[in-house]
Parts: structure tokens; C-alpha cells; sequence
């Protein structure tokens, strides 16, 4: 996969990051990627960017609309002499409508399309709180899922008609679509607001112990039923207001107390161990730095190691979905910026002598 980086390069490299130097965030999405920086707006560069999307199955950007119009890189420009490309477009609010051209990144997003919204301060009346943005680019995280799901429909597509097409998502659609359980309501006899009453606080929540915290889910009947006889809450069973996910909901300050106070008797990690082996779906809240050593992760191979060129040994996310017939290879380490230059021009068609040109003349280093 190759990455056409500005000769700056891309501005994630300059996040504040506990790395020395280095950005984590961006050497986490970047894994398993090669790096070419060009200067796009040299035609000379605009050339580099056409000659190796005439050799490409896919081209991914994430300009604002119009852009790569601008610059001649947009499909119809580049399926004339690639008409098998396949072609994503990622924006924040979508190619067309009143918004297209506005700048929007996850957290603007967010509290756009309802998200921040949604998330509330769950210890206010009904968690009908001030909005708080979820940590973590969640929204370009879903958003980049549904961009993968549209190009594999297309190369499937390909495989049966021989010819590529234009796909196209957009934040706004990503941060919608994470809330399809939200996002249904009877235009005739229901008010907007009343999607507001599925959300809040319930008993179904992160709990503080003695030491760390603890999430339980008890919606479900035999995991509320498993959770009373744990936390020897007993009289709860046969309570008729607490039978329905409904009347727990109505009397949940109630019950949050009381098992809250059951709780801070021991440690999350001891109440995980006792939870699950009543069949309660319960985990202790873990940390990113524990992650990176969690056996689960590793069993799965999740997780992957490598050697990056300046900071050595590293771990990092690898395939997270696997392929019994085909798995693939675990991607290779972060690229540093333009370290793969030369092999991509050269893939490219790109002389010894063109790209020594290339690069005296500062459109691509």
C-alpha cells in the first residue's frame, strides 16, 4: 500500500506524542504502509500521482470535495487510462448538499451527527447531561471501515463486469450509521425528542470497587437473575418492579447504590473472576499499556511485532480479522517519510535518471 505523503509530510506526524519525535498516533494507522512525498502541486508531481494510479487496483482520498478535481486526480480523470481503478473518495460531510465543502474532522464530526450528544454525563437526571466527545477517533476509525466495505463490494463487483467504479463515504455517514439503533423514528404520532428516552443511565454501567473499576451488563434476565445472587441480593428476584429491563430502568438510582456498595467490598480484577463464572458479562477496565501485553490479544494475533528503523523492536495492531485459506502477512512497521520513494517511482516505470531529476527538482523527495 502506498501512501502519497506532502513533502512535509502528513500533518499526524507532528501529533503531540510520548514517543520522542515520533507520533503514536500516526505510526499506528500508518502500519504496513510505504511512503512516497511528492509535491502535488507541481505538474510534475500531479504526472508522478496519474502514472501510478494507471497501475493501481484501488485510490483512496480524502480531499475536500472538488479538490482532486482541481488537481486533474479525480475518477473520471483517472479511469481514462485505468478504467479497472477503483476509486474511494472519504470527506467529512459528503460530495454534495449545503455542507460539502465545510473542513470536519472526528470530533467536529461528532458533535455534528449527534454522537457527543448522545454520550450525555451519565450521573445527571436520566443522563440528559452536557455533551462530551468519545475519545479514541472513533468516527474515522468506522468511517474507514465503511470505506473498505464499499471498495471489496466494488473489486467483487470488478471480478464480474471488468470494470472499476467510484465509491464514496463521508464522516457524517460514518458517525450516522454507528447509530442505526438510534436513527429510526415514526414520522407520524412520535416526537424527534423521544429518541432521547432510550439513552441515560442505567444499571448496566462502570462500577468503582475497592481498587480499580468494573463493568457489568445486566439487561438480560438471567444476567440480572446471576448478578443478585452473586452480590447476595436475593430479595431482588422475586421483586415485581425490578422484572423487566423496564422497571429496573425506573428504579435504577436505587439499585446503582446498592450494588454499588456490594462492589466496593473487593477488587475489580476479583469480582471479574466471580461475575464471569456466574455467567455475568463483567470485565475489569484495562489500560492501552496492558493491552499491549494481554494474552487474549496475543493468542488471537491481534497484536504483532517488528523492527522500525528508528525505534527498534515495536509492537502494534496487526490483522485484526483473519482468513483461514489466504491469511496474508502481517503488516510491516510504519513508513518513515519518503523511505520508500525510489522502489514505488521505480514501480512506476521511473528511470534511475528520472527520479535523481525528480528529486533535484524538489517534486518528490
Amino acid at each position: 500500500m502506498v501512501k502519497l505523503e506532502p513533502l512535509e509530510g502528513d500533518a499526524l506526524r507532528g501529533y503531540p506524542s510520548t514517543l520522542p519525535g515520533r507520533s503514536r498516533y500516526f505510526l499506528g494507522v500508518n502500519r504496513g504502509k510505504r511512503s512516497l512525498a511528492v509535491d502535488l502541486k507541481h505538474p510534475e508531481g500531479r504526472a508522478v500521482a496519474r502514472r501510478l494510479a494507471a497501475g493501481a487496483d484501488v485510490v483512496v482520498e480524502s480531499f475536500r470535495p472538488g479538490v482532486a478535481a482541481r488537481l486533474g486526480l479525480d475518477y473520471p480523470a483517472l479511469r481514462e487510462t485505468n478504467p479497472r481503478l477503483v476509486y474511494c473518495s472519504v470527506s467529512a460531510y459528503g460530495q454534495r448538499g449545503p455542507l460539502a465543502e465545510r473542513p470536519g474532522l472526528d470530533p467536529v464530526v461528532q458533535c455534528y451527527g449527534g454522537l457527543a450528544w448522545e454520550q450525555g454525563a451519565p450521573d445527571a437526571p436520566d443522563g440528559d447531561g452536557p455533551p462530551a466527545l468519545v475519545r479514541g477517533s472513533l468516527v474515522d476509525y468506522y468511517t474507514g471501515s465503511l470505506a473498505v466495505s464499499g471498495i471489496l463490494l466494488a473489486l467483487v463487483a470488478r471480478e464480474r463486469t471488468g470494470a472499476g467504479q467510484y465509491v464514496e463515504t463521508s464522516l457524517l455517514d460514518g458517525v450516522l450509521a454507528m447509530q442505526a439503533g438510534r436513527l429510526f423514528w415514526a414520522e407520524t404520532g412520535e416526537a424527534p425528542g423521544a429518541v432521547r428516552d432510550l439513552l441515560g443511565d442505567r444499571v448496566s454501567r462502570i462500577y468503582p470497587t475497592r481498587e480499580g473499576h468494573l463493568y457489568v451488563y445486566v439487561e438480560l434476565p438471567k444476567f440480572w437473575a446471576a448478578l443478585c445472587r452473586t452480590l447476595a441480593l436475593d430479595e431482588w428476584l422475586d421483586d415485581p418492579r425490578l422484572g423487566t429491563m423496564t422497571g429496573r430502568h425506573a428504579h435504577k438510582r436505587e439499585l446503582i447504590a446498592r450494588i454499588t456498595e456490594r462492589l466496593a467490598h473487593d477488587t475489580a480484577a476479583a469480582w471479574e473472576t466471580r461475575l464471569t463464572a456466574a455467567g455475568v458479562p463483567a470485565t475489569r477496565i484495562r489500560s492501552i499499556p496492558e493491552l499491549l501485553t494481554d494474552p487474549q490479544a496475543l493468542a488471537n494475533g491481534t497484536l504483532t511485532t517488528a523492527t522500525h528503523a528508528g525505534l527498534g523492536a515495536v509492537r502494534f495492531l496487526g490483522v485484526p480479522v483473519r482468513l483461514a485459506a489466504t491469511p496474508g502477512r502481517p503488516p510491516g512497521p510504519p513508513p518513515e517519510l519518503g523511505a520508500d520513494g525510489d522502489a514505488i517511482l521505480a514501480e512506476g516505470g521511473y528511470a534511475a535518471e528520472d527520479i535523481a531529476r525528480l528529486r533535484a527538482a524538489g517534486v518528490v523527495r
